[in-house]
């Protein structure tokens, strides 16, 4: 055998032994290599972290996988993570690679992006997953390294130089926290991934996943549809939670998925499925309430491709739909917010990546309020209570009357609260172009960073003529955004709704549902369950018309 192919057949098997998911491999060429020892260390604690890493060459522009800087010409597949993906515990294990912008297809998890970056300051095509401590053998010439570690870290990009000459090369990296949300009682968690947990080296997978992304609470959600569930997880429950350190799986599911929509329930203790009654969603809202600290959300809300939501202007009519993915795939979907806040429905915003179709994992993130204690269940507890907001990138921290989002605050009309906003960036995750506050009427007051800040603060009394909600936004430059559920101010004991802009939003619900109602009924067997329940959603929103005129 030709030496060439010796190495090409070694190369395959250290591959395979290495759990490295089916990339496309190209051979580096066969001139002399350096060996570049790499060191990731998080500069707070001092300790080697895991981080998602991308190192290109400048001559050609590839893009080259430690250890042996193999070409990558294509990125992992959502079927590496339907199989599952397992950890190997050693320092050149490699995960998969992540696409990060650029138009593709559902295998390869970008089409939903568009041209976006899925992450707006990260500006590679690429980012994969490595220890903190690994070796890569590069050849001589110049080479671009780039790291992410979450939102809190600034991200690392910079070019370097591989000597002809050396016999090796060291490169030490510390990763700067801008902000400490922890420190603030702030826990950043993705309500939404999909990956199997049902071996140690699947959980191993996401443990460290979740270490380089610096994330603390991942939802692990077995998926539904109407012919069975993928993504097994090993169980449900507080049994089957697995944490390291402040970093937790729990499991959950999405299910049912169909025509109208896809439902998510989080902190789960059994799954709920039921091919018999699929597409009847509220029965499923109905088991999962009864289990003891489940949360039930709509997802993709802030998403409309393939007419996901579809059901959610009916079904957010039980009013047992606890949240709502706001932000996702790059979206932010306020108008539909809005117009379902100015009802007098109360829906907490969230964020979750759908890994595998999103890019990488807390891409999006819900921060929640915990408090100096952080615990899975009091992330879920805060979430449940509205405590708080979703970004991908800038944090943002609204209080009124000292009081977080999602709190109801009882007030006589003339009266008067104390709003305060602080948003915080970096100018490497985002440049605050802006902060917004809203509420029924619009806009409330709006501050533009032309300053550049990397903080913005807005504190200011506003007076309360009606209830309504109090919601703050903050925009980047670059596309990065986070919004905060709102506070609810009642006074005099009325409800949020907006008595102006209500009826022109229920025409709106109306119409979606009478387009459902008419496709029903033209099929050849209508469901009966489905008209049934079209119509008790008429209903409700004809009674909440008559309350609100009234009113």
């Amino acid at each position: 055998m030709k030496q060439d192919e010796m190495k090409k057949g070694l190369t395959n098997i250290i591959i395979f032994l290495l759990g490295v998911p089916s990339f496309v491999f190209a051979q580096t060429d066969a001139k002399k290599t350096v060996t570049v020892k790499i060191n990731i260390r998080e500069e707070d604690t001092r300790q080697i972290t895991p981080a998602m890493v991308c190192i290109t060459s400048i001559q050609d522009g590839t893009v080259r996988l430690p250890p042996f800087a193999e070409i990558s010409y294509t990125p992992s597949e959502t079927k590496s993570f339907y199989t599952g993906i397992e950890f190997k515990k050693n320092k050149e294990w490699v995960g998969p690679v992540r696409k990060m912008n650029g138009a593709g297809n559902n295998e390869d998890r970008s089409y939903v992006y568009g041209l976006y970056p899925s992450l707006p300051y990260w500006t590679d095509p690429v980012m994969y997953q490595t220890s903190g401590d690994f070796s890569i053998a590069l050849s001589p010439g110049k080479w671009k390294i780039s790291i992410e570690h979450g939102n809190e870290y600034v991200p690392i990009s910079e070019l370097f130089e591989v000597s002809a000459s050396a016999k090796g090369l060291a490169k030490n990296y510390n990763l700067k926290r801008w902000i400490n949300l922890r420190k603030l009682g702030w826990y950043s968690g993705d309500v939404h991934v999909h990956h199997p947990t049902t071996k140690p080296q699947f959980k191993d997978f996401l443990l460290e996943y979740a270490s380089a992304e610096d994330i603390h609470l991942v939802n692990v959600l077995e998926m539904g549809h109407h012919l069975g569930t993928d993504f097994k997880q090993e169980g449900f429950g507080e049994k089957f939670r697995t944490c390291r350190g402040d970093i937790c799986l729990v499991a959950g599911q999405e299910n049912p998925r169909s025509q109208y929509g896809h439902i998510i329930g989080l902190n789960v203790k059994q799954l709920v499925y039921d091919t018999a009654s699929y597409d009847y969603y509220d029965l499923v809202f109905n088991k999962l309430h009864l289990q003891k600290g489940a949360i039930v959300e709509y997802a993709h809300f802030s998403w409309n491709g393939c007419d996901l939501p579809r059901g959610l202007p009916w079904y957010i009519t039980t009013q047992q739909i606890d949240f709502v993915e706001l932000l996702q795939f790059a979206r932010l979907n306020t108008l539909d917010y809005y117009d379902y806040l100015n009802l007098g429905f109360r829906i907490t915003a969230a964020a979750g990546s759908d890994v595998p179709w999103g890019s990488t994992l807390g891409e999006v993130r819900t921060y929640v309020y915990t408090g100096k204690q952080f615990s899975v269940d009091n992330w879920f507890s805060g979430l449940k209570a509205g405590h708080s907001f979703v970004s991908n990138g800038p944090a943002l921290l609204l209080d009124v009357d000292g009081k977080l989002p999602g709190t109801e605050i009882m007030k006589a009309t003339n009266s008067k609260v104390a709003i305060t906003v602080r948003a915080n960036s970096n100018p490497s995750i985002g440049v605050i172009s802006r902060v917004d506050i809203y509420n029924n009427d619009g806009l409330v007051t709006e501050k533009m960073n032309v300053e550049k800040s990397d903080v913005v603060n807005i504190s200011l009394q506003h007076q309360l003529r009606k209830s309504q909600w109090i919601a703050a936004v903050v925009y980047c430059e670059n596309g990065a955004v986070a919004h905060t559920t709102p506070v609810y101010v009642i006074v005099d004991g009325k409800p949020t709704w907006d008595v102006n802009k209500a009826p022109e939003i229920i025409n709106t619900q109306l119409a979606a549902i009478a387009k459902i109602d008419q496709e029903e009924k033209e099929k050849s067997i209508p469901d009966q369950g489905i008209l049934d329940r079209l119509q008790r959603a008429r209903d409700f929103y004809n009674n909440l018309l008559f309350q609100i005129k009234g009113k």
